[in-house]
C-alpha cells in the first residue's frame, strides 16, 4: 500500500516539475495575488475626490471646507454650479459633494435663527465609499457644529451631552481595516490554490487517458485520493506558511495566538480543502472543465464565508447553507488566533464543524472515484 502511494505521488511531483507554466504559476500567483489585493485594500477609504459649492464664501464655510480635507476621508475641490455637481458624481469624477447655502455663517452666530444647514451627496454606486462618507459627514457636522457655537457662545460649554458614551476597542484599537481583511484574503486565497490544484489532479489522468491504466492497476480508490492529495497539501501548506510571513511581517497585521496552534490547525483544514478540489477532480472530464468548476465553487464560498457579507446578516435559511462551507467556519478560527489570541475552547465548534464536512466530502469523493472504477 505505502509503496503503491508513495510512486503515485513520486509521479505527480515529477509532472509538475516538467510543467514549466504550471509550477512557477503556483508557487509565485498566490503570493503577488495576495500583495496586490491586501495592498490594495489595506489603505481604508480616504481622500474621495469631493466637489464643495460654497454659495456663502464666508470664514466659516472656509473653516468647514478646511475641516473636510483635514478629515483625510474628502479631497475637497471647489465647483461653481449645482450642474457641475450633478455632471461630476454622474461620471465619477466626484465620489461625493458638499452644497453650503448663502447664509451659512450668519445661522451659525444668531442664535435665533434656524441651525446652520449644510448638503452632503454621496455616490451610493460605490456602497462602501457612501457609508464612509455618509458616516464621517455626519460626525463632521456635527462637530463644526458644536465647535461655532462655543466660539459664538462661551455659556455653551456648561450645557453636557445626556449621555456620554466611553468607547474601548478590543483587538483592533486603531480600527484598522486591514486586521479585518487582509486575513480573510489569505484564507480564501489559500483554500483556492488547494482546491484548484487538487481539482486538476484526477482530470489530467482522464484528459490524458492515463486514468484507466491507473484503474486497472492494484492500487486502491483512498490510495488514488491520498496520492492526489499529498502534492496539493504540500503546495497550499507551503503558500499559507509564506502569505502568512508576508501578512505578520509586511503588512504588520498582529500574530497574537499561538504559532504552533494555527499551524496545525491550517494544515488540518487544507485536507478538507483539497477534499472539494478532489471531488471536482473526479467528476470533471478535462482539466479546463475542472478549473471551471472551482473556480464557481471558490465564488460561491467566497459570499457565504462572511467576507464580502456577513453572515448574521443573511436570511435565515442562507445562514444554513453558510455552514456548509469549510471556508466560513476557517475565517473565524484563523481571525480568532490571529487577532484574539484565542485558543480552542473558544472555537472548538468551528473545528467540529470543519472536521464533520471534511469526512462528508472525502466520502463523496471516494464514492464517486469508486463508481469510476465500476463504470
Amino acid at each position: 500500500m505505502f509503496y503503491r502511494i508513495w510512486n503515485l505521488i513520486v509521479k505527480e511531483f515529477i509532472q509538475l516539475a516538467r510543467d514549466r507554466v504550471l509550477a512557477p504559476l503556483v508557487l509565485f500567483g498566490p503570493l503577488l495575488e495576495l500583495l496586490m489585493v491586501a495592498w490594495s485594500t489595506s489603505q481604508g477609504i480616504d481622500h474621495l475626490p469631493t466637489a464643495v459649492l460654497d454659495l456663502d464664501q464666508s470664514s466659516a464655510s472656509r473653516s468647514f471646507i478646511a475641516a473636510m480635507a483635514n478629515s483625510e476621508t474628502f479631497s475637497p475641490y471647489a465647483v461653481d454650479s449645482l450642474d457641475r455637481i450633478t455632471a461630476d458624481v454622474d461620471n465619477g469624477t466626484a465620489l461625493a459633494a458638499w452644497v453650503i447655502p448663502a447664509g451659512f455663517q450668519a445661522s451659525l452666530v444668531n442664535q435665533g435663527m434656524s441651525p446652520g444647514e449644510v448638503q452632503l451627496i454621496v455616490d451610493g454606486a460605490d456602497v462602501m465609499a457612501a457609508q464612509t462618507a455618509a458616516e464621517v459627514g455626519s460626525g463632521l457636522a456635527a462637530a463644526f457644529g458644536y465647535q461655532m457655537a462655543v466660539q459664538a457662545s462661551p455659556e455653551a460649554l456648561a450645557l453636557k451631552p445626556p449621555v456620554s458614551l466611553s468607547l474601548r476597542v478590543w483587538f483592533n484599537e486603531e480600527m484598522k481595516e486591514s486586521n479585518y481583511m487582509i486575513p480573510s484574503e489569505l484564507g480564501f486565497i489559500a483554500a483556492a490554490i488547494a482546491a484548484m490544484v487538487a481539482s486538476m489532479g484526477i482530470a489530467r489522468e482522464r484528459e490524458l487517458g492515463t486514468l484507466e491504466q491507473l484503474l486497472v492497476t492494484p492500487i486502491r480508490s483512498l490510495e488514488l485520493v491520498i496520492g492526489k492529495s499529498v502534492l496539493a497539501v504540500a503546495l497550499g501548506y507551503t503558500e499559507f506558511l509564506l502569505m502568512l510571513g508576508m501578512v505578520v511581517w509586511f503588512f504588520d497585521v498582529p500574530m497574537r495566538g499561538s504559532l504552533p496552534l494555527l499551524m496545525i490547525i491550517a494544515f488540518f483544514y487544507m485536507l478538507v480543502e483539497l477534499g472539494w478540489g478532489l471531488m471536482i477532480s473526479a467528476v470533471a472530464r478535462t482539466q479546463m472543465q475542472a478549473l471551471l468548476i472551482a473556480f464557481a465553487v471558490i465564488m460561491v464560498m467566497i459570499i457565504f464565508s462572511g467576507y464580502a457579507f456577513p453572515v448574521e446578516t443573511m436570511p435565515p435559511f442562507m445562514r444554513l447553507i453558510a455552514n456548509l462551507f469549510p471556508l466560513k467556519h476557517w475565517l473565524i478560527v484563523f481571525r480568532s488566533i490571529l487577532l484574539k489570541g484565542a485558543g480552542i475552547s473558544v472555537f472548538w465548534r468551528e473545528l467540529a464543524a470543519i472536521g464533520f464536512l471534511g469526512v462528508l466530502i472525502y466520502i463523496g469523493t471516494i464514492s464517486l472515484l469508486r463508481r469510476v472504477q465500476v463504470a
